[in-house]
């Protein structure tokens, strides 16, 4: 599937239930960015068109099998006059591996107000290499996240931030639903690595033997403010909030090219050394 849309469309069982495939990525799990983003297609197959999520909180209960398909049943939760709920269950080899809960809202209008950024302080996307160039096929085998995404590290000041700018390589169709879940497929990204900064390390360092951190998302969250392409350039920031108990609890913030915040991302782990 060299097309993120088409590896994020699901097919439909029943009124409620979904299946959709697996990729290997060479990691010995299903990436949680894919889980994330069938579990909203999944969620939003269920919803009136004239509802858009503006939030999701889900939870990653077992490893994923990469050899496997699948499965979502969607609950419908609640529809009412301005918003709408749904609860996502994902399910192989008869188990659940993930949760998920969502709302929906109307279009409404509203107070304005965003965290702002100091955007003149962040290098120009054009002026960075790209992710893919400095990967080796060896290392990313021949299914990567960086196949779909046109990713350009950024390194500024000496703080615990990661930050890319990011986006879809292909252009996308107008639909935000779309749009919605290629950013849950690319929010997972990297954001539990910020967690490791604060202690000088690096995520490809955990393979070092003298840094063996085992690594596996457990919760994940995401709201969703303003509309957004993915196929247009994105800003995504992940910095540290704390580390404790081998776990490790991250924030991202995702802007456009002109600065305008679209989205948050909270996200804790474990990060258990070994």
């Amino acid at each position: 599937m060299d097309n993120i849309v088409t590896f994020l469309t699901l097919e439909r069982i029943e009124e409620n239930i979904f299946r959709g495939e697996s990729q290997d990525l060479h990691t010995g799990q299903v990436f949680g960015g894919q889980v994330l983003g069938q579990a909203l297609v999944a969620a939003q197959s269920t919803v009136d068109d004239d509802r858009s999520a503006h939030s999701l909180h889900a939870y990653f209960l077992r490893k994923g099998d990469v050899h496997a398909p699948i499965v979502y049943e969607v609950d419908r939760s609640r529809d009412g006059r301005s918003f709408g709920a749904r609860r996502v269950v994902a399910i192989q080899h008869g188990r659940p591996i993930f949760t998920l809960s969502a709302s929906f809202q109307i279009s409404e209008q509203g107070l304005e107000y965003e965290t702002p950024l100091d955007l003149p302080s962040v290098p120009d996307s054009e002026s960075l290499p790209s992710e893919l160039k400095n990967a080796s096929d060896s290392k990313v085998g021949k299914v990567s996240p960086v196949q779909y995404f046109d990713i350009r590290p950024v390194r500024m000041k000496d703080d615990y931030a990661l930050r890319w700018w990011l986006k879809v390589k292909d252009p996308l169709s107008d639909d935000a639903n779309t749009h919605r879940a290629v950013l849950a497929y690319l929010s997972d990204f990297g954001l539990l690595g910020s967690t490791l900064k604060p202690h000088g390390m690096r995520a490809k360092d955990t393979k070092d033997d003298k840094l063996k951190v085992a690594m596996a998302s457990i919760d994940h969250a995401i709201w969703y403010h303003r509309p957004f392409r993915t196929d247009e350039w994105l800003y995504y920031q992940c910095e540290p909030i704390s580390t404790s108990g081998a776990r490790g609890l991250s924030c991202g913030s995702v802007y456009t090219e002109s600065g305008t915040l679209v989205a948050t991302t909270i996200q804790e782990g474990l990060i258990r050394p070994l």
